[in-house]
């Protein structure tokens, strides 16, 4: 019986095809020949009756179907792959920690801190999946994530970690070009946002009386990053949380701004389904995270 779906091969040589946009290239990592990988993409799409790819010569480009399809298919082939690496691993008596966390926690904070996990339970793999924006929904298959904002998502725990703590930062030589030191000399200054604290100036400016700062000025970044980067960089000074600049503080290559701290109602969270518990690989990362932060703070 002819069957209707493509075949793991097929999916797999159209994969590589999509992201080298060039069948040689894809044929050479799949030590295929290019016709091989040609005649299976051709195959896909006369079971789904219509062009993945537009031939122009030597060139391809993705249709729309083409690019639509190549994101499923690629997120289908990354499960199947975790799947086998999670079944082999449990072979040998190992576990697989499924794990996203938020882009700057995960460079600054936890990074550097996982030879320490690893080293104490070596049985443990973590699988790093795409941090959930502040919309997304938890995925089923998730374990745990590290998510940034006031700890309320639903559906899920959420243990607080750090981050809480707020302080205005700036450069050295910015600081000096200035003449920072009072709250008051924040207000003539470039002031830099993130986007998911939208009201961190305001609650400063409130908690410090001052009254003169236009809170809404300056340039939004979406990761802090970026944002201490461009503090860095000399573009201006901003809030961040404390715990993600403790290294530029303590060797001088940020500076605050002013001695002015703030507490706001958002952090980051170790985010998990109670179910989740039951599995002793998320709670040896808990209780690991956890005790972390507490020395941490």
């Amino acid at each position: 019986m002819q069957t209707t779906l493509p075949t793991l091969s097929e999916l797999t040589a159209f994969s590589a095809a999509a992201r080298h946009l060039n069948f040689s290239a894809a044929a050479r990592e799949l030590r295929l020949t290019p016709s091989a990988v040609s005649r299976q993409v051709a195959r896909i799409e006369a079971l789904l009756a219509q062009p993945l790819f537009v031939r122009q010569g030597r060139s391809l480009s993705l249709t729309v179907g083409g690019r639509l399809f190549h994101q499923r298919a690629a997120a289908a082939l990354r499960d199947i792959e975790t799947a086998c690496l999670e079944l082999r691993i449990s072979g040998q008596g190992g576990s697989v920690l499924q794990l996203a966390s938020v882009p700057t926690f995960s460079t600054r904070w936890l990074v550097p801190r996982l030879p320490m996990f690893l080293a104490k339970h070596p049985g443990i793999t973590l699988n790093f999946r795409q941090h959930l924006a502040p919309g997304d929904a938890f995925p089923q298959d998730l374990d745990v994530a590290i998510r940034y904002g006031n700890g309320l998502w639903e559906g899920v725990h959420s243990d607080y970690i750090g981050g809480r703590r707020f302080v205005p930062v700036v450069s050295k030589r910015y600081k000096r070009l200035h003449g920072l030191s009072k709250v008051d000399d924040v207000a003539r200054c470039l002031r830099l946002h993130h986007v998911q604290a939208p009201q961190a100036w305001a609650q400063w400016a409130q908690a410090h009386n001052v009254w003169q700062l236009n809170v809404e000025d300056g340039p939004r970044f979406e990761q802090y990053s970026v944002l201490i980067q461009a503090v860095l960089s000399d573009l201006g000074l901003a809030l961040v949380p404390e715990f993600l600049v403790q290294t530029e503080l303590a060797s001088g290559a940020l500076l605050l701004a002013c001695d002015a701290p703030v507490d706001l109602e958002q952090g980051h969270y170790l985010c998990y389904r109670a179910e989740r518990l039951e599995a002793k690989r998320v709670t040896l990362f808990r209780q690991w995270l956890l005790n972390q932060a507490k020395e941490a703070a």
